[in-house]
């Protein structure tokens, strides 16, 4: 018995080759016909069902998207959805879709035929009832409660977040609806932009070993491994407090954490990160290369090592981690001194799907070049209102500590919340000097004051400013002002009655 597909594809240049390759994949398999618009695909439904239907996500606008679902609500065949990218919405309509497989665009035979194999080897679609839809508005309201700042109810509950290495959250939310350890309870699960978040309905023991269970029946542990932060709430917890919790215990584990569970409830506040590909000096380097926007000496930096694996004969695993960990790198140097929005995270997302799935080092080149425009970018559209804030915060704080011979830019750093040599570069933007020669300007006009308005040795007054060596003080004074301290104290000392 022949197996009737039918194309819904906006691209007509791509049905003749479909065609060719559905049909070479079984002699049974038979395109059946190709549709190009939303209207000609609603007329086909209306008569007898194809056993395959292939619909690319994009034929239907937003208007027109809710006569998509209604038309599908009888049909019983088998749905594959072509997708031109995965942000969020499109990932929201393949499961309002009730999808048995997703393929992305430009269509690769072979995952084509794995997936035509897959849905062969599964039930048909459901007539969607009324406790499908219950489920549907289910999980499109978790998502919006974790994304969302409003009031929400504490209560008791666990949270999953699955999250792959390779940031394409499609193929991890089909296995997590068939896995069987989930069954056991009422869940609701949802799909974000790079991972899946699964909410069991219940604080119980019996939750415990469900987050290894779901690791241990993952088949692509080797090349693309998962990481899950598991979190529990006693009813003291909401929604989004979980679902924030669970991304903190990520932002620090992005190699070290694969096949492993991450207890999200004891997530520390480190801001150390792995980053098992890159040295100590090459780290540095990275830095340096964002924050003087050397883009040139970047690009050489990564031709000169991706000859180097080539030449060692680097697997092209290893070449992927380590362009994962550059990007990583960069966008961790900037946590503390730029706002990151959702769009961001999924440029971020894209890039590192990207990588994962490079095969030559052109394309890997290209893929870092990109992303170090967009952490350049960043850096270029951060306000500067908030470099401003943090460079008022940090002068108050040094003229609070000035007289502190021991004072230093990591102190100063760490009072305002930002890296070192970061905040070295904005009093270089906004003061117009190093860190050290603000603090000597501060040091030596309070020792001017001092100078003209008491009688105090000189020895004595440079230990009260900060310095630890009077002869010192007075060389940098004399270099600052032109006298020498005495001197400086007999021509500007205030007359006294």
């Amino acid at each position: 018995m022949a197996v009737q597909f039918i194309i819904a594809d906006q691209d007509q240049n791509n049905h003749i080759g479909l065609k060719w390759a559905i049909e070479a994949m079984d002699t049974h398999y038979q395109v059946q016909s190709f549709v190009a618009t939303s209207g000609e695909l609603q007329e086909i439904l209306r008569h007898p069902f194809p056993h395959i239907l292939i619909l690319e996500i994009d034929l239907f606008d937003d208007e027109k998207f809710s006569d998509l679902t209604r038309a599908l609500q009888h049909f019983s065949g088998k749905l594959i959805v072509f997708v031109n990218d995965e942000n969020f919405k499109t990932i929201q309509r393949t499961v309002e879709l009730q999808a048995n497989g997703v393929i992305r665009k430009p269509v690769d035979t072979e995952d084509l035929k794995k997936c035509i194999e897959y849905v062969m080897q599964n039930e048909g679609r459901k007539h969607t009832s009324y406790q499908d839809a219950i489920h549907m508005s289910e999980s499109e309201q978790l998502s919006r409660q974790l994304l969302s700042l409003e009031t929400q109810l504490e209560q008791e509950f666990s949270m999953l977040m699955f999250r792959p290495r390779n940031r394409d959250p499609i193929a991890l939310f089909q296995y997590l609806q068939e896995l069987e350890s989930l069954h056991n309870f009422e869940y609701t699960l949802t799909m974000m932009d790079d991972c899946v978040v699964v909410v069991i309905h219940q604080h119980s023991t019996r939750t415990y070993n469900v987050p290894s269970e779901c690791l241990n029946q993952w088949q692509h542990k080797e090349e693309n491994p998962l990481v899950v932060a598991y979190f529990v709430s006693t009813g003291k917890s909401t929604y989004r407090q979980a679902y924030l919790a669970c991304r903190q215990a990520f932002s620090n584990t992005y190699f070290s954490g694969a096949g492993k569970v991450l207890i999200a409830n004891r997530v520390s506040n480190s801001n150390a990160i792995d980053f098992p590909y890159l040295t100590h000096l090459e780290k540095k380097r990275l830095l340096d290369f964002l924050q003087y926007t050397d883009d040139g000496g970047f690009l050489e930096w990564v031709k000169n090592w991706l000859y180097e694996c080539e030449s060692s004969y680097r697997g092209i695993i290893y070449t992927r981690n380590r362009s994962t960990s550059v990007i990583e790198s960069l966008y961790h140097e900037l946590d503390h001194s730029i706002d990151k929005e959702e769009e961001t995270m999924q440029r971020l997302s894209t890039l590192l799907r990207r990588v994962h799935y490079a095969d030559h080092a052109e394309e890997v080149l290209d893929i870092l070049q990109t992303g170090f425009s967009l952490m350049l970018e960043l850096q270029e559209s951060e306000k500067s209102t908030v470099s401003v804030e943090i460079v008022k915060t940090a002068m108050n704080y040094m003229k609070s500590q000035y007289d502190n011979p021991y004072l230093t830019l990591r102190d100063v750093a760490l009072v305002v919340d930002r890296n070192p040599s970061y905040l070295g570069q904005l009093f270089v933007q906004h003061e117009g000097g190093t860190f050290r020669q603000v603090l000597r300007d501060m040091r030596l006009i309070a020792a001017m004051k001092k100078l003209s308005m008491t009688r105090q040795s000189v020895k004595h007054l440079a230990f009260d400013v900060g310095y630890r060596d009077p002869n010192y003080f007075s060389r940098q004074f004399k270099d600052k002002t032109g006298l020498s301290p005495r001197a400086y104290r007999d021509e500007y000392k205030e007359v006294r009655p």
